[in-house]
């Protein structure tokens, strides 16, 4: 990384640019609405997920579970407020009872959608949104409204949005006074300008705005009679002059909005508290929830409310310690029911922020109440029904600083009379959890040693990516995992599962395995030396495994290794070991359907593979020194022409061809004349051959793997795989030395096949396993340690192979740790099984347990979180102990003895400290500080008295109320003791040993070597040194005051960083600096050390934290984190051995400005092997940080030729309006003179340009000089979506025909420009793809 190069003296002569990419690796997983909704078509629906600045739609399929459908995070704005705007009629109860065998809808779906997604944004847009299928995807249809602009934020209207429940008006507000009407076409010109494609269609055909009195609350229309229903009616909660007050506006559908009415704001005698929920009931009637109390208000209409309590909705908290105040209900919905159900009275579900529920029956009366169960998660406004009514209610709530639920209360229709009680039918079942890891207040990164299994040898995992998450009592920290989630839907565990090499499930068709039943699955578990079987079906209490010995099943081979097994098209079952080949209709051998070929002695079968589709069997054996690969054809049952038979032993007729090499490997696949089979041997070659249905083997061609040190590589595994899309096959291997090498098989003139491109790739540092997926001949699973991954290919090249990690998630256990998975195979298809549920599912060995899981079609975010004590906040991974310590706040109400017989109850807050081991599922011990204290900062620490006796701490440190009331600072030096690997308690020194007292927070802590640490202490930091032979501290330095508190602190002796609260970065250097005559304390020349600034920042920044890249090098640079959202690079000084350094300010590289601050930035290599190097350009890009809502953002430095050509390429996404329809008539460079008066600059203009001086052009920026290096790689983005490079060079086209400057310089190099797309598509598809 070369930032800038410096002279012997230490000056800077020469400056280079010094560009930064940021791009969004993980969004955040913090959700604001969850909104139910049709956003395609008829008889699909949607749940909304609406977050900060994203959109995400997951279908709600049968069994309630969620599948990710679409996402949209381009808006560059703020999602201030959303709602449904619904353009379908809702069924009536005839439509509902019309249903097809198969509960499919009689009527016919539309190509419009049924609701739109409204969204308010805070740049002023009304935007209207809903999904169009095509081509197998999924893409946004968008129209965006602009709204009235104010000068004052909180006039500005978007805080508030409100739908009509007939889908004829929408209302916008401000916070204050202003409100903007819209009246909506109708429902059929709305579809007809959906179905028709018009550009410019849009629901609304007017607007007016209006003015009220007050603060705004609450914001809703309600439901008009049914007698009356033209009649449009909003209602405004306001306060106004400390009362609560309505006010509507009503108007009639049939008018002109201008018509619209505005009523005088009417006091309401609510309770005391603010409103907290205002709903919309029959009638025009409308309820407001304040604290537990519920007050029904009705005859709005005749002009003067009146209101009647209802009752309290009352019910003690769980966890009472949790808040001073009582819990508050936080949001509502409407259940879907029927006409008839609905007539008389309104279905609501109601949630507290402490997850409880209540079903509520709302009478035009009374109301009734009851609870309908416990979300076990904190919540927020995020709540939907997403049942219909012939289906149990099905609820969803994303959780607020823990992970969300979908639940079902209910049950799903069942032929079967049910004979479960009101009570259990009625209870809350757990479908699905919501993945939530805010908030995330610190981060690591880490490569865990764990125990794996019984036996006490330790693995190692690749690097992983932990935060702190959530609050008490459902505070964790998380592992951030990304890649293909494999949901856990069955497992059992069993027994001697730590040998098995191979897994095999083939279904029992046929009635001819005695007790095992028709439709039930036969698992098949091979070692080294035997081979185990387990029969597996279904019963009124799950699924029942059941394990078969030998005599249970003499028609298969038990006593064997197995190393294929299959199951025919006509039911018979296949299994191929190292000394036979079977064949049978069922477990016992009969004569008419088993035959069985047992090896001679002195033959062997290597390898081997099963072809079900064209009833081959492949096995490559060695019959004495020679090896051959051996082909026989399966006809099917009743065909004996091509087999003969003896009575005691079946002889199956075969071909056969001799083998170069030792032979370690077998794939087959089907092609139009027979069998395409690869053998990998020994001598590092792969050979093709081509099978015949007369058993005939041809040889195809032959090629060459990669070497490794000059020695053949071997292959171990390999497997074929095959696109719908493609002619051509993939060969993959699975070479010894962790790689996997791939080879396109193309098809010739005249039928043949030849061997075409290959390509090699790292996966793992141990041997991979490949394993082809039996349903699905385009994926493969490989497994290399603790990788288990998919292999994906689309059939374009051998360059398009997909690699995605999959990741074991359990939602009654989401603290799983997923161990190294040794097996796996996939379930058989639906019309195989008695429990089709299960069907295609993946079926996966880890340690003593077995997996089916089912894999999600879309890379996510898979957490696994292990829950703590408390609120963490502080996380530290503790290598001498190898776990994880965690510093949490807890709260819990105490009892204290009173001189009255009854104690008194306090609420009190203290710190905890949580000792994880890694990989573990909770914590092994707690140590609880005192209450009052506050934890900042952990570190570990660790010294070698002697070479056999070795001292591990943990200093914690943070804040402590000292006897006055005022704020001070302790360390506390806690040692853990450590029991097979797991801490069972902590040991705490007495005295300064183990407590050390400041008089001011202690904010960070670092080592400066193995005896030295440094403190922060209010605008403090010292060094103390631990002399060994006295067991005592004492101070290095005189203690340096900073001008404001430090709150991060790292060393690079002699170089110490400190991120302060106001003041940028300082850079202290520990120096000699005076004589004194106290040896105790002086250096061995008597001379005192003490620190002596060396560097500030230019500016006052409110720092977070920092990272120092490259230290005491000279291209040294500083990464810093500020509170408002910076990520600053600086200067950074390295050591000089100048007597008298000289203090200077560090100069500024680059700014980025990003939505949210960066509370952590780490440097670890968090990629995956199989990702390609880092392209030319980018100088280093191993940098992750984290946000507080959760979000993990990858960061990558550039050099400057890279910088100018995605400066320019991000110029020109910005000024598209089809890859920034939000933002493009803003950007923030232009070469026009619109707007406010900005900076002009000369800035890199094009794609092609070849070197660090190429050319610039005027443009015009409200920005900093160094935010110019800033790249935003979300917006870059946008040309890796389908059709991305065709966008581009429309994009291109068009900015060639702009008539200033810029067009100018395109046309003059349209052809260069166009010349360069690909490439440049190519590079930044490397480019932002380098962190997960």
């Amino acid at each position: 990384m070369a930032s800038f190069s410096r002279t012997p003296n230490d000056d800077v002569v020469e400056k280079r640019p010094v560009g930064i990419l940021t791009r969004t690796v993980i969004k955040s997983p913090v959700v604001r609405w969850l909104l139910h909704a049709r956003l395609r078509r008829k008889g699909l629906n949607d749940l909304v997920f609406v977050g900060e600045d994203v959109v995400h739609v997951k279908q709600v399929c049968g069994d309630g579970h969620l599948e990710q459908i679409a996402t949209k995070a381009d808006f560059d704005a703020r999602i201030r407020a959303a709602k449904i705007f619904s353009i379908g009629s809702e069924p009536s109860d005839e439509d509902i009872l019309v249903k097809t065998e198969d509960g499919a809808s009689t009527k016919r779906s539309t190509s419009a959608p049924l609701d739109l997604l409204v969204l308010t944004l805070d740049n002023n847009d009304l935007v209207f949104l809903y999904l169009v299928e095509s081509g197998g995807s999924v893409h946004f249809v968008q129209q965006a409204c602009p709204m009235p602009k104010f000068d004052c934020v909180l006039y500005q209207p978007g805080e508030h949005l409100a739908v009509d429940p007939h889908a004829r008006a929408l209302a916008v507000a401000a916070n204050e006074r202003e409100v903007v009407l819209y009246s909506a076409k109708t429902a059929q010109r709305i579809k007809t300008e959906l179905s028709t494609g018009y550009r410019h269609w849009c629901p609304v055909s007017a607007q007016r705005p209006l003015q009220v009195e007050g603060i705004i609350q609450h914001m809703e229309f309600l439901i008009p009679p049914s007698d009356d229903e033209d009649h449009v009616i909003l209602l405004l909660i306001v306060i106004d002059q400390g009362k609560t007050k309505a006010i509507w506006i009503e108007w009639y559908f049939t008018s002109d909005l201008h018509r619209a009415r505005v009523h005088p704001g009417q006091p309401l005698d609510t309770a005391r508290t603010v409103s907290g929920l205002l709903i919309p009931l029959r009638n025009a009637a409308f309820m407001i929830v304040s604290g537990s109390d519920v007050r029904l208000w009705k005859n709005l209409l005749s002009g003067s409310a009146s209101g009647t309590t209802l009752g309290a909705l009352e019910a003690e908290p769980r966890n009472s310690g949790d808040s001073p105040r009582q819990p508050v209900w936080a949001s509502w919905c409407r259940p879907r029911r029927s006409r008839a159900a609905s007539r008389d009275k309104d279905h609501l579900y109601l949630v507290r922020e402490d997850g409880l529920v209540f079903l509520v029956h709302a009478m035009s009366e009374s109301l009734t109440s009851s609870s309908a169960g416990h979300f076990e998660c904190h919540v927020g406004t995020a709540f939907a029904s997403l049942g219909d009514t012939d289906e149990p209610d099905i609820l969803a709530v994303a959780g607020d600083m823990s992970a969300g639920r979908v639940v079902s209360i209910g049950h799903w229709p069942n032929p079967r009379v049910s004979d479960l009680s009101y009570g259990d039918t009625m209870k809350m079942d757990l479908i699905e959890t919501i993945p939530n890891w805010a908030s995330a207040t610190d981060l690591i990164t880490t490569t865990t040693r764990s125990p794996q299994g019984r036996s006490s040898r330790t693995t190692q995992s690749g690097a992983g990516m932990l935060v702190t998450s959530g609050r008490q009592p459902y505070g964790s920290i998380t592992e951030l995992r990304y890649g293909l989630e494999a949901r856990l839907c069955a497992y059992f565990p069993l027994d001697g599962l730590d040998s098995v090499t191979g897994i095999w499930v083939v279904p029992v068709i046929t009635s001819g395995s005695g007790r095992i039943a028709t439709g039930s699955v036969l698992m098949f578990f091979t070692n080294p030396s035997a081979t185990r079987l387990l029969s597996i079906a279904e019963d009124d209490d799950g699924f029942e495994p059941q394990e078969l010995d030998a005599s249970k099943c003499p028609a298969l081979d038990l006593t064997r290794s197995t190393l294929a097994v299959a199951c025919l098209p006509d039911g018979r079952i296949v299994q191929v070991t190292t000394g036979s080949v079977a064949v049978t209709a069922g477990l016992n051998a009969h004569f008419e359907d088993s035959s069985k070929r047992v090896c001679e002695e002195h033959h062997h079968i290597l390898t081997a593979v099963i072809e079900p589709r064209r009833s081959v069997i492949l096995t490559a054996e060695q019959r004495g020194d020679s090896h051959f690969i051996c082909s026989v054809y399966l006809p099917a049952q009743g065909d004996s022409d091509e087999m003969t038979t003896s009575a005691d032993d079946c002889h199956i007729c075969e071909g056969t061809r001799a083998l170069v090499g030792v032979p370690t490997a077998i794939a087959a696949a089907p092609i139009p004349s027979g069998v395409l089979a690869v053998v990998g041997t020994t001598d590092g070659h792969l050979s093709v051959f081509e099978i015949g249905r007369d058993n005939s083997i041809h040889g195809v061609c032959r090629t060459t793997m990669p070497r490794s040190q000059d020695v053949p590589t071997v292959c171990d595994y390999l497997v074929l795989q095959q696109s719908n899309d493609s002619a051509s096959i993939l060969a993959t291997c699975a070479l010894r030395d962790g790689r996997l090498h791939s080879v396109i098989i193309e098809p010739v003139s005249g039928g043949s096949y030849r061997c075409g491109d290959n390509h090699t790739v790292d996966f793992g540092s141990t041997a991979v396993k490949l394993v082809q997926v039996p349903n699905n001949r385009s994926q493969a699973c490989a497994m290399s340690g603790a990788d288990t991954c998919l292999l994906s290919w689309d059939g374009r090249d051998v360059y398009s192979l997909v690699i995605s990690n999959m990741w074991i998630s359990d939602k009654e256990r989401p603290e799983l740790a997923q161990g190294p998975v040794v097996a796996c195979t996939q379930m058989p298809q639906a019309d195989a099984l008695a429990f089709p549920e299960l069907a295609d599912y993946l079926v996966m060995v880890s340690g003593d347990e077995i997996f089916i899981t089912s894999i999600q079609t879309s890379p996510t975010t898979v957490p696994r979180q292990v829950p703590v004590s408390g609120t963490p906040n502080r996380l530290l991974y503790a290598e001498q102990q190898r776990c994880f310590v965690v510093a949490s706040t807890k709260t819990a109400i105490r009892s204290f003895p009173t001189p009255s017989s009854r104690p008194e109850e306090r609420r009190q807050i203290w710190p905890a400290i949580d000792f994880i081991p890694a990989r573990s599922d909770k914590p092994t011990f707690t140590y609880d500080l005192q209450p009052g204290q506050r934890v900042h900062a952990l570190l570990e620490w660790s010294f070698r008295l002697d070479e056999s006796k070795s001292y591990s701490f943990v200093l914690v440190g943070g804040t402590r109320i000292r006897s006055d009331g005022s704020q001070g600072g302790f360390v506390t030096f806690l040692q853990p003791i450590n029991r097979s690997w797991e801490v069972v308690d902590v040991k705490v020194q007495d005295g300064s040993r183990g407590i050390r007292k400041f008089d001011a927070p202690v904010y960070a802590l670092a080592l400066w070597d193995e005896l030295t640490y440094v403190v922060c202490y209010g605008q403090y930091i010292m060094l103390y040194r631990f002399l060994v032979k006295e067991r005592r501290w004492v101070e290095v330095c005189a203690p340096y005051r900073l001008a404001s508190p430090g709150v991060f602190v790292t060393v690079a002796a002699p170089l110490i960083y400190v991120s302060t609260m106001a003041d940028s970065l300082v850079t202290l250097e520990l120096r000699l600096c005076q004589t004194v005559n106290n040896d105790r304390d002086a250096g061995a020349d008597g001379r005192l050390p003490k620190l002596v600034p060396v560097s500030m920042g230019p500016q006052a920044h409110e720092c977070l934290s920092h990272l120092i890249l490259q230290p005491n090098t000279p291209d040294a640079l500083a990464l810093l984190s500020t509170k408002n959202g910076r990520i600053i690079g600086l200067t950074s000084p390295s050591h000089t051995s100048d007597a008298r350094p000289r203090r200077h300010s560090a100069d500024i590289l680059f700014e980025a400005r990003l939505p949210r601050s960066l509370t952590r930035v780490r440097q670890s290599d968090v990629r995956p092997k199989w990702k390609p190097a880092s392209p030319p350009g980018v100088l280093t890009d191993n940098l992750i940080g984290t946000a507080p809502d959760g979000t993990l953002v990858g960061l990558a430095l550039l050099d400057g030729k890279l910088w100018r050509r995605l400066f320019w390429l991000q110029r020109l996404c910005e000024w598209s309006e089809h890859l920034s329809p939000h933002s493009f008539q803003t950007p923030a460079y232009d070469a026009t003179d619109v707007g406010y008066i900005r900076d002009e600059r000369a800035l890199p203009i094009g794609l092609s340009t070849a070197n660090e001086q190429g050319d610039e052009i005027v443009l015009r920026t409200m920005n900093s000089g160094p935010e110019d290096m800033h790249i935003n790689g979300d917006i870059l983005a946008c040309i890796l979506q389908p059709g991305g490079a065709e966008k581009l060079r429309h994009i291109i086209e068009r900015t060639a025909e702009r008539e200033d400057w810029i067009g100018e310089w395109v046309g003059d190099h349209l052809g260069a420009e166009m010349a360069v797309v690909d490439e440049v598509v190519e590079l930044l598809q490397t480019v932002l793809d380098r962190w997960v």
